[in-house]
């Protein structure tokens, strides 16, 4: 699930230490995140869920049907991530169809694998 080159040039990124907690189980969700450099590990409970490298997405469930967090992520490396708020998806589904597409990709992919 890559969102190849299209958040690369993106000047507004957050970076995050090795071990960080982007969010945890239960918080609320408001905001996607796109990998543009690292690793960022998905965690239901204890378990490892998927691991998610640069052009990477996570997190999109929040911005599709609000509602907490289901899982956690953490950074497994030195991190930089592209945040996107509701505003800025909405922007994205409407004028930049690839990317709509990538996001239903990926959610089908999560669903199918369980």
């Amino acid at each position: 699930m890559k969102l190849p080159n299209i958040f690369e040039k993106s000047t507004d990124y957050e970076t995050y230490a090795a071990g960080a907690v982007i969010f945890a189980a239960g918080d609320p969700g408001d905001t996607m995140y796109v990998v543009r450099e690292g690793e960022v590990e998905i965690k239901v409970g204890d378990t490892v869920v998927e691991t998610v490298g640069p052009d990477g997405f996570f997190g999109e469930m929040a911005l599709i049907e609000p509602g907490p967090r289901a899982a956690a992520a953490f950074a497994k490396s030195d991190c930089t991530l592209v945040p996107i708020n509701e505003r800025r998806f909405q922007f994205m589904v409407q004028e930049v169809p690839f990317f709509a597409r990538e996001i239903m990709r990926g959610l089908v992919r999560r669903l199918r694998k369980g």
